[in-house]
């Protein structure tokens, strides 16, 4: 399973950026009411796309999320995030 770090976090969709440790970056939404924070870190299939389950491991927690970009730049995931 891989790991990564949450970089950026838009509450008004729910959406995060988690920092994959191979150098990537992937979008996901969070479906879960469970709270992501930048920093948070992350574990899980960070490479799927739609629903998976991920394991936030400062809380020792499973939690549903969507990934919707795969992995790929900064930039691109900050475009799914943030819009534009």
């Amino acid at each position: 399973m891989a790991v990564g770090t949450v970089t950026h976090i838009n509450a008004r969709n729910g959406m995060f950026i988690v920092a994959i440790e191979a150098g990537d970056y992937a979008a996901f939404q969070n479906l879960s009411s469970t709270e992501i924070a930048v920093g948070d870190r992350i574990s899980g299939d960070l490479d799927a796309l739609g629903s998976e389950d991920l394991l936030h491991l400062g809380e020792g927690e499973m939690f549903e999320a969507s990934g919707e970009s795969g992995p790929c730049g900064l930039q691109a995931c900050l475009r799914v995030a943030f819009g534009g």
